[in-house]
């Protein structure tokens, strides 16, 4: 990869980071793992949405933009975390509605978001 590719992974890691913290505790949390699930979800439509017009965007834009920035907002890492502590503490049920809400939503949005993106894109 080329060194210029690097960089705006770098700068969209950091500013799809940022944004995540930012966000995060502005997010309804009637339960824990909703604010993160809200984020990773809206990563996931973006980052489909990317993919869907990336005939109409330059490479750097989706090394930033895909790559860097919904690679930075996304957090599975977080999202483990959260789950595995929900198990620890005995609640299985609200680990596995976690889990399942996270894939199925996750998915869809990144199906909607590719779908969105090639329809304006014209293909």
């Amino acid at each position: 990869m080329a060194p210029i590719l690097f960089f705006w992974v770098f700068l969209g890691g950091t500013a799809g980071s940022l944004t995540r913290e930012l966000l995060a505790p502005l997010l309804p949390a009637p339960v824990i793992w909703l604010p993160i699930l809200i984020i990773n979800v809206a990563a996931s439509f973006l980052i489909g949405w990317l993919y869907g017009a990336r005939d109409r965007l330059h490479p750097h834009a989706m090394h930033l933009g895909a790559v860097g920035f919904c690679g930075g907002m996304s957090t599975f890492s977080h999202f483990t975390r959260e789950t595995s502590d929900m198990m620890l503490a005995g609640d299985l049920v609200q680990a596995a509605v976690s889990v399942a809400a996270a894939v199925m939503l996750g998915l869809a949005a990144a199906v909607a978001g590719e779908a969105l993106g090639a329809r304006r894109a014209g293909r």
